[in-house]
């Protein structure tokens, strides 16, 4: 059967869709495999598709420069990061293998097109100080104000992704049981536990300003329209973040990073917290114990009492 680069993408696409793959991911699998499809050219016939047509296109991410095509931001003269290049290709990847399962190709690309090795970035994660400097940002009992807060609060002191607060439905809000139910990736449902300051700010937003389930969304978190906020209402929401707090690299998953620390940090396991943050494997969640073994260490310097004693005081040693 001959079948063309386009052809193919749409059926590829409709199969995720029916697979019950989230908007999300299936947007993903569109943008990047648009750019593939305009590499590569839109009419080529998938048979056609060579290991070498596959490598140069890796060759032609890594040389890409920053921002190339993006409707508002200048082009920069730096490279795409290596883990931008891993997004690419393993979109690709994911087609190739679609493909050949499918029977529409007849050799495993999939298997051949190995995907690059990316550099791994330290965690960084905020600090205490930095944490309530972010926190009494949202002093003002405005409906913004209050809003906002409950939303820093559940990524920081909860470990939800920027899509889990989004998706957060109002009739999934426990605030007697003291929990959360949470729709994580792949569609996955978790229950999440509350912290006594994060149920207090919820509570607040509950009462005073999302008191009406009636609307005509279930999400619980909604723009001055009474719609669901969108992810562009929340890149606003950090970038005044940023703006108010002069801590530039504050993010959504810096966040994230930050509970899940502290949460180790504090005298959690790494059992619980793979719960908490709906990983699927433990290793995804090691990283955050060398993380917090490393901090430990590192205040273990500060408060040795003997190094106090006799450092500081004395100066011994």
């Amino acid at each position: 059967m001959k079948l063309t680069i386009q052809e193919s993408i749409e059926m590829f696409l409709v199969d995720q869709e029916l697979k019950g793959n989230t908007p999300k991911t299936i947007k993903f699998y569109r943008d990047n495999l648009r750019y593939f499809a305009d590499f590569i050219g839109s009419g080529l016939q998938v048979n056609d598709i060579t290991i070498g047509d596959l490598n140069q296109y890796q060759l032609t991410l890594k040389n890409k420069p920053k921002m190339q095509g993006h409707p508002f931001k200048p082009k920069s003269d730096k490279p795409v990061s290596s883990t931008t290049v891993q997004t690419y290709i393993r979109a690709v990847r994911g087609f190739l293998g679609w493909l050949y399962r499918e029977g529409y190709i007849s050799d495993n690309l999939e298997e051949k097109f190995k995907l690059p090795k990316a550099i791994k970035k330290a965690i960084e994660i905020l600090s205490d100080d930095e944490i309530e400097v972010v926190m009494k940002t949202y002093k003002s009992s405005s409906e913004m104000s209050v809003r906002n807060s409950c939303i820093v609060a559940l990524m920081v002191d909860c470990g939800l992704r920027r899509n889990e607060v989004l998706n957060l439905d109002y009739d999934n809000i426990h605030i007697t049981q003291g929990v959360i139910k949470v729709l994580g990736k792949g569609q996955k449902e978790r229950i999440v536990p509350l912290g006594l300051y994060t149920k207090k700010l919820l509570l607040k937003y509950l009462s005073g300003y999302r008191p009406n389930p009636e609307f005509d969304t279930k999400r619980l978190f909604i723009s001055k329209d009474l719609k669901p906020m969108s992810e562009s209402s929340i890149k606003m929401l950090f970038q005044r973040l940023r703006k108010r707090t002069k801590i530039d690299r504050i993010h959504p998953h810096i966040l994230r990073h930050t509970f899940a620390t502290k949460y180790l940090m504090n005298g959690g396991d790494v059992f619980s917290l793979q719960q908490i943050l709906g990983h699927t494997s433990l290793d995804m969640v090691r990283k955050y114990s060398h993380l917090a073994s490393a901090y430990m260490l590192n205040i273990h310097k500060k408060c040795s009492p003997l190094d106090n004693l006799y450092i500081k005081k004395q100066g011994v040693l």
